[in-house]
């Protein structure tokens, strides 16, 4: 996908043409169908219907895959699990006309020792990196066979240094994409940027909201984020952009503010 706007799906419209009727008077390029939901999931959703919205109404789609979705799970059958659900994902998003697959990377849990935490995945990272990479490179392929790009996303994790480490490993497989949360990057007080900035041709998808200095999802321009920056950096490297607040009433106002600003830069 190259530069486009988009909204997700809300919590408050469980529903697809509904979801549909609300892109179609914002007028967005696209919407990102989000997995957490059971409404939005292949066994629910024929690609069929989605790609008939596409063709008659010009609306793409984006897939936001399950949360917690871990590719690195030290059990075989739960983590070829996951890999088996990306692959039906992948099959179903190439008939629907989809292009991009969003997921995050788990950090796994961790033991509360007296005095810190230990993370999992950090003790044994060798185990932790071998999975990923494996299991990266079977769904990278599978995406690859129907044109569709896999992002990860930072969900305030890249700058735990063992997650920044694997982002560094899984930016030598090719066709391995990133997608920049700017609200969960400010909620580390942007320590996430400086991982994704190392790479930041690998960024192919955007989640744009503002940070008020207390929690993120805000309506952009209330809050502390560059906005008007990150739009120009998603246009200097065709990134798609979902504009991800979470209410009927504030993603409309979102798109809005998003689209004003536009105009303002590049009339």
């Amino acid at each position: 996908m190259s530069f486009s706007l988009g909204i997700p799906t809300l919590i408050e419209v469980p529903d697809f043409q509904n979801t549909v009727a609300l892109a179609s008077k914002l007028k967005v390029d696209f919407i990102e169908l989000n997995m957490n939901m059971p409404e939005f999931c292949p066994e629910s959703l024929p690609a069929a219907k989605i790609r008939k919205v596409t063709k008659e109404k010009g609306i793409d789609f984006t897939i936001h895959m399950p949360d917690d979705t871990d590719l690195a799970s030290f059990h075989d059958s739960i983590r070829e699990g996951h890999v088996q659900r990306f692959g039906e994902t992948a099959r179903w998003a190439a008939e629907a006309g989809a292009k991009v697959i969003n997921l995050h990377l788990s950090p796994g849990i961790y033991f509360t020792l007296p005095d810190k935490k230990v993370w999992i995945y950090e003790n044994y990272y060798d185990k932790f990196i071998g999975n990923l990479r494996e299991a990266y490179s079977k769904v990278i392929k599978y995406a690859a066979e129907y044109g569709i790009m896999v992002c990860t996303e930072n969900v305030n994790n890249f700058h735990f240094p063992f997650i920044a480490k694997a982002i560094d490993d899984l930016c030598e497989l090719d066709h391995f994409y990133l997608t920049w949360d700017i609200g969960h990057d400010a909620k580390t007080n942007f320590e996430e940027q400086k991982v994704l900035l190392r790479h930041r041709g690998r960024i192919k998808h955007m989640h744009l909201h503002d940070w008020n200095g207390r929690s993120d999802h805000q309506i952009p321009l209330t809050g502390e984020l560059d906005i008007e920056g990150m739009l120009r950096f998603a246009r200097k490297h065709h990134c798609s952009v979902l504009i991800e607040t979470k209410t009927v009433s504030s993603v409309t106002q979102s798109v809005k503010v998003v689209r004003k600003l536009l105009d303002t830069m590049w009339i």
